[in-house]
């Protein structure tokens, strides 16, 4: 899109390349990740998965027969064969969510001195998949069908709060920095022209993280 001269918006609001900067302050952008290419939205249900597993099998664990050694050995198991399942069937599950949404992970990104805001834009498709998904499974008791559903709004929105932040951790080739704190994992994409600028100001106002570029 062609720029306003000097930067400004007829609101106030002034632009940095891609990102506009808004007159409440707070910085904005848009950017679309080809999701044939990058799988982070799958890995992240692949981990969400993972934990949730894990808790299932310690509490099993708890309330099983036999010595500690038995308990652990047959909720492994059965752990294992449930995941690999669940992992199996997340991969045509995310094929119908990329046709869903067009092939793109489409995000709006906010930031200002004490959060980050990073939430999915999805499409009228997507979102009436999600709903019919999610409403047919529950329906029917069929975990599968609602699973797809779980995992088309498993972007939504994830809001971090800086100063809470402890580890900021920049990966130029792929348009990356990741932001965690102790509990939240956010990601925020940028495109090369604003990247030094999102990692500066996030070193910035991070003060409790460890910053690696």
């Amino acid at each position: 899109m062609p720029y306003p001269e000097n930067n400004e918006l007829t609101d106030g609001s002034q632009l940095k390349d891609d990102i506009v900067k808004c007159s409440d302050g707070t910085y904005r952008w848009i950017y679309e990740m080809p999701m044939r290419k990058s799988f982070f939205l799958l890995f992240e249900v692949w981990r969400v998965l993972l934990i949730a597993g894990i808790a299932v099998m310690l509490i099993t664990m708890i309330f099983s027969d036999g010595t500690l050694l038995e308990r652990l050995k047959d909720s492994a198991i059965t752990l294992g064969i449930v995941l690999g399942i669940l992992f199996v069937l997340s991969l045509p599950a995310y094929w119908i969510v990329t046709r869903a949404n067009n092939g793109k992970y489409t995000v709006l990104f906010e930031l200002d001195e004490k959060f980050l805001s990073h939430t999915q834009i999805k499409t009228e498709k997507a979102k009436a998949l999600e709903l019919l998904t999610m409403l047919t499974g529950a329906a029917t008791g069929n975990m599968t069908t609602t699973g797809i559903g779980l995992m088309n709004s498993a972007g939504g929105s994830l809001t971090s709060r800086l100063e809470k932040v402890r580890t900021v951790r920049g990966n130029r080739r792929k348009n990356l920095i990741k932001v965690n704190s102790l509990i939240k994992r956010n990601q925020v994409y940028v495109k090369d022209s604003d990247y030094d600028f999102v990692m500066d100001f996030l070193t910035e106002h991070c003060p409790a993280a460890k910053v690696s570029r």
